[in-house]
């Protein structure tokens, strides 16, 4: 048995001293609360759609999030690294973070995604 197999996870990836950290924890409360696991990785500082784009390279289901202190950005590895799925100001209020953190694990689970006003899409 392989115990270093890769994780089918979420990758969270974040700028270095990270000022955020409530932006962070809201983001995860959302995938906590669609049940789906996450990892969080420090990377050097950098666009928040690379750093996205790069979380979905890291992660085993292929999405990822990006947050720095300007901005969340939530991507899949099948889509072009200059085309995210969300973005959203990280100044945004606490439903609406919850709200793309919940829209990854919604990518992963195949559901339709929450407005990021925190409602149903149809």
């Amino acid at each position: 048995m392989d115990f270093d197999a890769p994780k089918p996870e979420i990758k969270i990836v974040h700028g270095k001293n990270i000022m955020f950290q409530k932006v962070v924890d809201e983001v995860l409360h959302g995938i906590e609360e669609e049940g789906v696991p996450f990892s969080i990785e420090e990377l050097e500082d950098a666009n928040p759609v690379e750093l996205a784009f790069r979380g979905a390279e890291l992660s085993h289901l292929g999405v990822g999030i990006g947050i720095t202190e300007n901005e969340v950005v939530l991507h899949f590895i099948k889509l072009k690294e200059d085309q995210p799925i969300f973005r959203i100001p990280a100044y945004s209020n606490e439903a609406t973070l919850r709200a793309i953190g919940s829209n990854a694990a919604r990518l992963v689970k195949k559901m339709p995604f929450k407005n990021l006003d925190n409602t149903e899409l149809s």
